[in-house]
């Protein structure tokens, strides 16, 4: 093929030769190209400390949700099943699905062990310990 009729070049870029040296960089890629403009990305406005909700939970559907919030809102719905009765559920049927929400958050626990903040940690032992409190004094009521 002549070099009229090549439609492509190849280039090897590596930087260093196959018996391991350093390669020198050609007269082409020695030659300092022009600075492209550089645009940041814009920040997000900080948001004011009373942005957020009851209970720390942030406000704005936007925001970034942490795993102790993520924690705290499995907690939360595990809770409403646990006190009283919900609409559209048997209570049989509402205590079953705590359970599950309780199991859902003790393979959490286990599965970020050694992950975790000491505030997640808390957070986790401390609605651990509520949920199951709630779940059996739930379950004795139910007759279970």
């Amino acid at each position: 093929m002549t070099e009229e009729q090549k439609s492509f070049t190849v280039k090897d870029r590596r930087h260093f030769t196959a018996d391991g040296r350093t390669r020198e960089p050609d007269a082409e890629e020695r030659a300092p190209e022009a600075p492209s403009p550089v645009v940041a990305a814009p920040q997000p406005a900080p948001a004011p400390e009373n942005a957020k909700g009851a209970a720390g939970m942030p406000s704005s559907p936007g925001a970034a949700v942490d795993l102790a919030q993520f924690v705290l809102s499995l907690g939360a719905q595990a809770g409403m099943l646990l006190g009283g009765p919900v609409e559209g559920i048997s209570a049989q049927e509402a205590l079953a699905e705590a359970r599950s929400l309780i199991g859902v958050l003790e393979m959490l626990r286990d599965k970020t062990e050694g992950r975790r903040t000491p505030r997640e940690d808390e957070v986790f032992e401390g609605l651990l310990y509520e949920l199951r409190m709630a779940y059996v004094a739930r379950a004795r009521e139910a007759g279970e």
